[in-house]
Order: C-alpha cells, then sequence, then structure tokens
C-alpha cells in the first residue's frame, strides 16, 4: 500500500512536481496522489484550480492505474467537490432509469447509494445496463464511516483473464438481456420488498404511463406493461464494449449484479423467491440476449472470483477517487455509524 516511504516523484506519472504519487496495491490499483504545498492541503479554490488545470494528465493516469485518488487535498465539502467536476458532461436524463435508489445532492453530484448499511454492494460497472453510461466516475467522501464502508473497486480486465471461458463465449456469442421491473405506485408492508422492487414513478422520474414510456425509451430502454401495473425495462446488449481511448474489448455485462441465484441474493434469497416465483417479472434479472438463461453453475464462481480481486481502500474524509467505469468496477462494503459519500457521472 502507498505510504511516505513508497511514494514517487509525480513526474514519473506525468503529473506536476506539487504532488507525489504511488500506486495502492501491487497490481496498481488505484494511483494515490498526495500534495506537497500547504495551498493544495487548505486552500479549496487552490485544489479547485489545480484539479482543473491538470486534470487531462489525471485521466491519463486511469488506462494504466484504473483509478486516481486524490488524498490530503482541501476539499472540505459538496461545493468543492462539485465545482471539481462541474466540467464534466453529464447524461441529460440524469440518474432517471438508474437500478438503486439515488437523489441529487448539488449541481451534478448525487448520493452514492441508499442501499442499507448492513448490505454488500457488489463490483459492478455503473449503468452497464443501459446504453449510455458514464465513461468515469468521480466519488467523494464528504463523512468516513465509523467501520467498514469502503467503496470496493476491481480490475475488470484481470477478472475477465479469469471468467470462465463457456461463459465468455456464450456471452461473446449470444449477448445479453436486461429485464427490470418496477412496481406500480402505492405502498408495500415489506421494506426489503420496496427496496428490491422501486415504483416506476420514481424510478423514471415522471407521473404518467405516457410519460414512463418515453423516459424508458428515452435511456435506450423497451417498455413493457404488465398485468399487476408493474413496469418492465427490457435492454439487449453484447457483454462487451471497446475501450473509447485504447480500443481494448472489455467485458461489461452486469451477470454477477443482476442475475438471479441464491450466493447473490444471500439471506435475502427465500424472501424474493417467495415473492417472485418463477413466470412472475422479477425486479432484476439478465438472461442471454435470445431469452435462455445463464446457467447458474457458470455465474456462481464469479463472487469468489471477485472477492480476490476486491480492492478496499478506507475513506478519509475529503477523498477524491476518479474510476475508469470500463476498467475499473466498484461497489461497498457494509458499515456501522454514519457515512456521507457522494458521487459524479461523467459521460
Amino acid at each position: 500500500m502507498a505510504d511516505s516511504a513508497t511514494r514517487t516523484e509525480a513526474a514519473n506519472y506525468g503529473l506536476p512536481a506539487d504532488v507525489t504519487a504511488a500506486p495502492y496495491d501491487e497490481h496498481g490499483l488505484p494511483l494515490m496522489v498526495y500534495p506537497l504545498t500547504d495551498a493544495l492541503k487548505t486552500d479549496p479554490k487552490a485544489a479547485i484550480d489545480w484539479y482543473l488545470t491538470h486534470r487531462e494528465k489525471v485521466e491519463a493516469q486511469l488506462p494504466h492505474f484504473g483509478g486516481v485518488v486524490l488524498r490530503g487535498f482541501a476539499i472540505p465539502n459538496t461545493d468543492t467537490f462539485n465545482a471539481m467536476i462541474d466540467c464534466y458532461q453529464t447524461d441529460p436524463h440524469g440518474y432517471a432509469g438508474g437500478l438503486t435508489p439515488r437523489s441529487n445532492v448539488s449541481g451534478k453530484v448525487f448520493e452514492a447509494s441508499r442501499v442499507p448499511a448492513d448490505q454488500k454492494i457488489i463490483l459492478h460497472q455503473e449503468m452497464g445496463y443501459l446504453p449510455a453510461f458514464p465513461r468515469m466516475l468521480a466519488f467523494y467522501c464528504l463523512l468516513a464511516s465509523e467501520t467498514g464502508g469502503c467503496t470496493t473497486i476491481g480490475d475488470m480486465r484481470r477478472y475477465q483473464k479469469q471468467i470462465p471461458q463457456k461463459l465468455l463465449d456464450s456471452v461473446r456469442e449470444r449477448g445479453v438481456l436486461y429485464r427490470r421491473n418496477y412496481r406500480a405506485p402505492g405502498p408495500v408492508a415489506d421494506p426489503l420488498i420496496a427496496l428490491f422492487r422501486r415504483e416506476w414513478t420514481e424510478v423514471l422520474q415522471v407521473q404518467t404511463k405516457e410519460e414512463a414510456e418515453a423516459a424508458c425509451r428515452g435511456v435506450g430502454c423497451t417498455p413493457v406493461w404488465e398485468e399487476d401495473g408493474s413496469l418492465s425495462m427490457h435492454y439487449r446488449a453484447p457483454g462487451f464494449v471497446r475501450h473509447s481511448i485504447t480500443g481494448e474489448e472489455v467485458w461489461f455485462a452486469q451477470v454477477q449484479g443482476m442475475h438471479f441465484n441464491a450466493a447473490r441474493l444471500a439471506e435475502n434469497y427465500d424472501k424474493i423467491v417467495t415473492a417472485f416465483p418463477a413466470g412472475r417479472p422479477r425486479p432484476i434479472e439478465i438472461l442471454y440476449g435470445d431469452g435462455g438463461d445463464i446457467p447458474e453453475d457458470l455465474v456462481t464462481p464469479l463472487y469468489e472470483i471477485l472477492d480476490n480481486l476486491a480492492v478496499n481502500i478506507p475513506y478519509e474524509h475529503g477523498d477524491f477517487m476518479l474510476l475508469d467505469n470500463i476498467y475499473t468496477a466498484h461497489g461497498r462494503q457494509p458499515y456501522t455509524g454514519n457515512r456521507n459519500v457522494q458521487v459524479g457521472l461523467m459521460f
């Protein structure tokens, strides 16, 4: 892990001389960058100006390291974070159509997640279930949790090399089909079911069915209304994408996070199976592009692979982490205490 003894001159990474840097772990994920001047450590305007001036140099590290963490810079609050990412293009739809609950905080800043603190979020590439997804993510730690709460990251190039060959070949040949189902507006007694199956009005930020259909198509999905008044969103994808800078083909299928199996749902499996039996639309699921089931025995090994790839960096207040969304997956560890981590989605 990077510390003062292992940091090197930033020039070795194409960065200016007023910072120092070192890879966090033996595989180089991510690159940790630390300020050397008092101004960068204490003056938010200086930190903002530094990033805006050198952001192309910072971004140039992403194909090599997958992510860059600025630690020790004067980034005391959301306004400072927003000023650093305001230069980036965002999706005109905002987070409409996104999978998990997430509200806008300010400007281009969103909540990282509202998933309960005791639940782990599996490594995934952001919004891979939609045709338009962010090329980069920026995470900001306003308040670190008492224990746990790391934004887990993992190298998808290493992951791809360990995915069972049969799964790689079948996805390459058949693609994948994402199916998400959202309930009609109204109360739900069980908070777990409410979390797993949100209202379509909330997800798409609309009020009427006509608006929902338009919003669904606007994010590239096919709307399907079910008999119970719920809305299903369907999207077929190739399962691989080419990196816009390197041209490298990278696995981009959310099999581990959306496949309906006991390993993913863990202690919630029995309750979810009872609530959503076979034949009834499920909150989320992934199939082969032709509608065929992806065999569970091909999916189960993925979870151990991902656990072995996971890099967990304990947050410090003011941390700014920039990730390449194709090369680097992210997740979250369970935590205790209060936690406030925010995110920007850059398209």
